[in-house]
């Protein structure tokens, strides 16, 4: 059995983590049988229903990855419903505040600490009738970092009390702060906002993480520090798979794509 994610980043090593778009559970399968360390179910911009969240999460559950979930926002029901069917992380977006990263945490964790309900019921299932005590510490709570004004409350948001990590989305965060979304945080205000945020996160002992469509912006990515590194989305890799396929094959029939497929 693969070491619990948990620990890994605890101990300050990288994990790579594959984005779920598409319903029905069999990329999750792919996804998973591929090496993911864990698997992220996008309940924001995927194309996966709130009815399958809990196949999706079941089909994840058949490989070695760890089943994560960006909830569409910071909606407490959202969250705990997230939680109790069974995902090992959460990831919020638009955290803009340290006053927002509170109610994620409070919404993610049992009281006293916080004022998540209880109610396991899957979770329980697949981690055990101990859950409520290891929830307190295995669960991982990730704040997504995306508008100028989340960079300018980064250091306040880095130290909410129960947070685990922040996590780029790039695509947010480039539109926020030049007009134009790009996933590509190589260059100009886009590098410069990313470098910093993992060393905020770094100094302040979260972790940082980021999401990338793969190959050179990942492992730029893990060259900058961040550990829990998204490379690649169903839905992107399928789609370059087919047109490097149709490019070969036909090159005068195939559109360009974009420069970075989300």
């Amino acid at each position: 059995m693969p070491e619990p994610v948990h620990q890994r980043l605890q101990r300050g090593e990288s994990v790579l983590n594959g984005w779920l778009h598409l319903p029905g559970g069999v990329s999750a399968e792919v996804m998973g049988r591929a090496g993911y360390d864990t698997l992220t179910v996008d309940l924001q911009h995927g194309l996966i229903g709130d009815g399958g969240l809990v196949p999706t999460l079941q089909a994840i559950t058949a490989t070695p990855a760890t089943p994560f979930v960006r909830v569409p926002g910071l909606h407490p029901p959202d969250l705990m419903r997230a939680l109790d069917a069974g995902a090992a992380g959460v990831i919020c977006p638009m955290i803009d505040t340290p006053e927002q990263a509170a109610a994620l945490v409070h919404a993610c964790r049992y009281s006293p600490v916080g004022g998540r309900s209880f109610g396991p019921t899957r979770a329980r299932l697949v981690y055990g009738d101990d859950y409520v005590a290891r929830a307190e510490t295995e669960l991982l709570i990730f704040a997504m970092i995306e508008t100028a004004q989340a960079l300018q409350h980064l250091g306040a948001i880095v130290q909410t009390p129960g947070l685990s990590g922040v996590y780029v989305g790039p695509g947010d965060l480039s539109l926020s702060l030049t007009g134009r979304a790009t996933l590509d945080f190589r260059h100009g205000e886009a590098a410069k906002a990313v470098a910093r945020i993992v060393q905020v996160a770094d100094h302040h002992g979260v972790i940082p993480g980021i999401f990338t469509p793969g190959g050179e912006l990942a492992r730029h990515a893990l060259d900058l520090g961040y550990r829990f590194v998204t490379a690649g989305s169903d839905f992107a890799l399928l789609s370059a798979a087919a047109r490097d396929v149709l490019t070969d094959l036909r090159p005068a029939d195939v559109s360009t794509p974009p420069a970075s497929l989300y």
